[in-house]
């Protein structure tokens, strides 16, 4: 036996549960194109706010989480090709979307909202606000990163390890720190 050989016997179970996977997320309404890896998902409700496109790979405890009344359009999309880390969380309630060709490391939680804060009102109680958040093409998301609301990041821009981003990211911009700040200014033309 030759050594694809032996690969593609090795890999065989893996790509069949993921294909088994597609079929259950498209049943339950997920909008799935073409082909996408998806390992051990979890979806708590709502899987018909999701849409992926061709290409996507989501790794083991990947969380999409969307909430709300159901929406017209998908709360939260993943463009062609991006692949998504493991333990990573989604958590949409406005609307979360993924250019093409991004990478998001492992632990990465990115969301669209967060609670309110007022005094004399039960915290359990506080109203959500939300802004879209954006994220453009060919973006890289390092192990750790906090993606809050309203955020737009541009294309080729990379956000380091366990940065937190609170303002928009300019195309080709290096991201880094609690806040999130520029390492480099953002390069004309970023490929």
């Amino acid at each position: 036996m030759t050594d694809t050989t032996i690969n593609r016997l090795l890999t065989w179970p893996v790509g069949l549960a993921s294909r088994l996977r597609v079929w259950i997320w498209r049943r339950l309404g997920m909008q799935i194109e073409g082909h996408c890896r998806l390992h051990r998902i979890r979806v708590p409700r709502n899987p018909w706010d999701i849409a992926l496109a061709e290409g996507v790979a989501l790794d083991d405890g990947v969380v999409l989480l969307t909430s709300g009344a159901r929406a017209s359009s998908p709360r939260l999309t993943i463009g062609a090709r991006c692949y998504v880390n493991r333990q990573t969380m989604f958590d949409a309630s406005e609307r979360i979307s993924l250019g093409a060709d991004c990478m998001i490391g492992p632990f990465v939680y990115i969301t669209d909202h967060d609670h309110g804060t007022a005094p004399g009102i039960r915290l359990a109680d506080q109203p959500l606000t939300g802004a879209p958040v954006t994220i453009g093409r060919n973006v890289w998301i390092g192990a750790g990163a906090i993606i809050l609301k309203g955020v737009t990041i541009g294309d080729d821009a990379v956000i380091a390890a366990g940065c937190v981003v609170t303002r928009d990211v300019p195309p080709g911009a290096r991201i880094a720190g609690v806040p999130g700040r520029p390492l480099t200014p953002a390069a004309k033309g970023a490929s």
